[in-house]
């Protein structure tokens, strides 16, 4: 699942990154909608309030019974008559003082927009953005008065409280867009140059074992035809450090196989007592130029594993390789196999120079070497400690490491049982 996600990453997250960003627009498209339909609300419960308070303050008497003829036909409803019983009209100073209050008390509840006034019956269409007030609640349904106030600037009064908020809504919508985007951009540049890398560094690593392996048989060609060479000491340096470069290039080759997941494991049952046994065989002519000493402790019984043999041989190989490798004494390794309910542990402890706390964050990174000291002719290309974390990681394992300066190391190898 992790090997499918590397290979499609960028596909993945820029899918990733749209729903995200539509979902972010869709809710605050929302948003703005609750924005708006809260601050109409607003607006119609403070005109309200207004018009109430306009008409409780006001102090005409109205008569019970009116008739609504004479005022339908009125275009201005300061011009329109009341009456009941008997003929009555409201007062020039009466309509002011009304018009007065209802100025007044749209004001007193921050309502500055322009608006009309006019005399309706309760069954007679109002206007669009329009309120209403009864003048005359005790009469008959069909002849009740109400004084109407509307808004003709009401969608423009909304849009005006709506526009702060929905210049940064769409300022920062495309600012997460912009960004998003230049970061995927980014990200799949970076995948190109890093591919093409790799490319680079595959062709050039194959084209580097192609004479590593001519020397290698032109060595071997060289002791079946002069056998009495087979102990100079020259032709075993150069077929030591041959096969040492050798291992270096196919372990970056397969590390870089192994993180494409490109790689699979060649599963068997194997032995891990046989793994670790000839991982120390295998780095003997080493361990006798150091006047080296590798202690192995085993239980009797075989510890059996699922796993690949060359790359739990190269885990072993590499973990002694270090210990022999970064040591200012005569190296002391002991090697440890345990058996546990459902795993082995394995551990490797050496009397070397030890790692840093600091040092020990990056050991299984790719290229990271820690500080040697005095110990200057330890070479390497620092990609050891993150193979032998890859492989395992393969093979469903764990490894840890303990060490302080001058007091060697142990790194601690969790392996599942077969």
């Amino acid at each position: 699942m992790q090997d499918w996600f590397t290979k499609h990453r960028i596909p993945i997250l820029s899918a990733l990154v749209s729903i995200t960003l539509i979902l972010l627009i869709l809710f605050q498209i929302q948003w703005l909608m609750t924005a708006q339909q809260m601050i109409e609300e607003q607006f119609d419960q403070k005109v309200n309030l207004a018009l109430g308070n306009a008409l409780s303050h006001h102090n005409t008497k109205f008569a019970k019974d009116l008739s609504l003829e004479d005022f339908n036909s009125c275009s201005d409803w300061k011009e329109c008559y009341y009456y009941g019983g008997t003929e009555h009209k409201i007062s020039r100073e009466e309509r002011d003082n009304l018009e007065k209050m209802l100025s007044n008390s749209m004001a007193c509840f921050g309502i500055d927009e322009d608006y009309d006034v006019a005399l309706v019956s309760r069954n007679e269409k109002q206007k669009n953005n329009s309120y209403s007030c009864s003048l005359n609640p005790l009469n008959a349904p069909e002849e009740e008065l109400q004084l109407c106030v509307s808004f003709p600037c009401k969608e423009k009064y909304v849009f005006d409280k709506m526009i702060v908020m929905i210049v940064p809504a769409i300022l920062i919508s495309l600012l997460l867009a912009f960004v998003s985007f230049y970061i995927l951009k980014t990200l799949a540049q970076q995948k190109r140059i890093a591919e093409n890398n790799i490319d680079f560094f595959n062709n050039a690593a194959h084209e580097l074992k192609t004479p590593l392996t001519n020397i290698s048989l032109a060595l071997n060609l060289f002791h079946r035809r002069n056998p009495e060479f087979k102990e100079e000491k020259y032709l075993q340096i150069m077929k030591r450090e041959n096969a040492k470069l050798t291992n270096q290039i196919e372990r970056v080759l397969y590390l870089s196989k192994m993180e494409n997941g490109d790689y699979t494991l060649q599963e068997e049952e194997l032995d891990l007592r046989e793994i670790v046994q000839s991982a120390v065989q295998y780095m003997d002519m080493i361990r006798e130029e150091k006047c080296a000493t590798i202690e192995m402790s085993f239980p009797y019984e075989a510890c059996m594993v699922k796993g690949d043999r060359f790359h739990l041989s190269n885990i072993c190989i590499n973990l002694i390789e270090n210990a022999l490798k970064y040591c200012d004494l005569t190296p002391q390794i002991k090697i440890t196999l345990t058996a546990l309910d459902d795993k082995y542990k394995l551990l490797f402890s050496d009397n070397g120079i030890g790692i840093s706390k600091c040092d020990q964050e990056h050991i299984f990174k790719k290229f990271q070497r820690v500080n040697t000291g005095d110990v200057q002719n330890a070479k390497g290309f620092g990609i050891g400690l993150s193979y032998v974390k890859k492989a395992l990681e393969m093979h469903r394992g764990l490894i840890k490491v303990s060490s302080e300066i001058n007091k060697g190391s142990q790194f601690e190898i969790s392996i599942p049982r077969s």
